[in-house]
Formats: C-alpha cells, sequence, structure tokens
C-alpha cells in the first residue's frame, strides 16, 4: 500500500499542468484574479515565487500554466503580436478582442504539432463604448475551449474552489465580498490539497487599469 501511495503521489506531481492553481472572480466593477506561486517539476519544488500572469494590455490580464516553455512561448508569441497591433492601429484592442485574438491563435496552434499545453484565465475591463463594456472573465483551456464566466478556476485545485464559488457567488459583488469569497477557496485548498500551496499573488483589473493587492488587508 506505502508503494502504491508513493507512486500516486509522483504521478500526481507529474503532472504540472494540473498541480498549479488559477482562480477568478468577476465583481461589479473588477475583476479578481489569483495564483499560487510555487513551481513544481516531478517531487520537486522548483522556486516559491513564480509569477504566472501576463499584461497584454492596459486593459487586459492573463493568468497562464501548464509547462513552463509552452507559457513562456506562448504569453510571449501574444502579447507582442497585441503591441504590434497597437502600435500599428493606435487603437488598444478591447479585451473581448484580445481574448478572441488568444483563443483562435490556441486553436490554430491545435491543429499542428506544435500543439500549446497551456490552460488560461484572461480578464480585463472594457470602456463604455466596446461592444462588451465593463469587467470581463474568460476561460480557455489547452484544446481551446473558450467561454465568459462570472468565475472559473484551474487546475486539481479547482476540484474545491469551483463548489465553493458556485454556492456563494453572487452577482455584483464588491472587491471586499470577492476577497472574501476568494480567501474561502485558497484556504480550502490549501488545507485539503495534497500538495502545498503556501503563497498566492492576487491582481484586480478594473477601469484604471491593473493592480496587485493583498487579498488579507
Amino acid at each position: 500500500i506505502a508503494i502504491f501511495f508513493i507512486f500516486l503521489v509522483v504521478l500526481i506531481l507529474s503532472e504540472n499542468i494540473n498541480m498549479e492553481f488559477l482562480v477568478g472572480i468577476q465583481g461589479k466593477d473588477f475583476t479578481l484574479l489569483a495564483h499560487d506561486t510555487s513551481q513544481a517539476h516531478s517531487i520537486v519544488v522548483m522556486k516559491s515565487d513564480m509569477d504566472r500572469s501576463k499584461q497584454l494590455s492596459k486593459n487586459t490580464l492573463m493568468l497562464i500554466t501548464g509547462p513552463v516553455g509552452d507559457c513562456v512561448d506562448f504569453s510571449e508569441y501574444a502579447s507582442k503580436n497585441i503591441k504590434l497591433n497597437e502600435m500599428r492601429n493606435g487603437v488598444i484592442a478591447s479585451p473581448w478582442a484580445n481574448a478572441n485574438f488568444i483563443r483562435k491563435l490556441l486553436a490554430d496552434a491545435l491543429r499542428t504539432r506544435n500543439a500549446y499545453q497551456v490552460n488560461i484565465l484572461l480578464a480585463g475591463h472594457g470602456d463604455e463604448k466596446d461592444e462588451h463594456p465593463g469587467p470581463q472573465l474568460y476561460f480557455m483551456d489547452h484544446l481551446a475551449a473558450f467561454a465568459k464566466v462570472p468565475f472559473a478556476a484551474h487546475g486539481y485545485g479547482s476540484f474545491f474552489a469551483l463548489s465553493i464559488m458556485d454556492r456563494h457567488y453572487k452577482e455584483d459583488m464588491t472587491l471586499e465580498e470577492a476577497k472574501s469569497l476568494m480567501n474561502r477557496c485558497i484556504a480550502e485548498v490549501q488545507k485539503r490539497f495534497l500538495a502545498s500551496m503556501p503563497n498566492f499573488k492576487a491582481r484586480v483589473i478594473d477601469k484604471d487599469g491593473t493592480r496587485e493587492i493583498d487579498l488579507n488587508e
């Protein structure tokens, strides 16, 4: 039994794409995102200050999880193309446009031999003149599934977090209410999940842009 348990632990820990945890909640006039900062390979924690976020534009932030090479390659490729579009056309794309562009990159790569094994949460805040104004949260996975959602999570931690958010989420949440709900999700993952996730980073995206916050303040 002990040998089987050790084998199971090693098998689970080797699936890095699921060991990482991303979570997002859309509020009244903002979107709150958080991710763990542990980077593991097999049974070894390589670093504890991993930043899984990528600023795509002033109004759009992406959290990405998966193999490190794919995450870096895809996030850099996507962000630089979005920046190139801004420079060529002099227009900052809306979060809705950025989300569809990201989804197309995933879908195109999926039909080649170089598919990206990444899962993504993308958040933004659209201007009043945009087709989709206000706060937005989009869920995407490595098979290019795409959905606009009020809350979302990726990784094994989502098994714990989604049920909590499904029960306690409500529309037009304030920032303090969203932080409280986020803390409940993180506390449950830290308590119940096999792997240790001691540290998290959180960011808020609203009409003023993106800022890092402390969930405990």
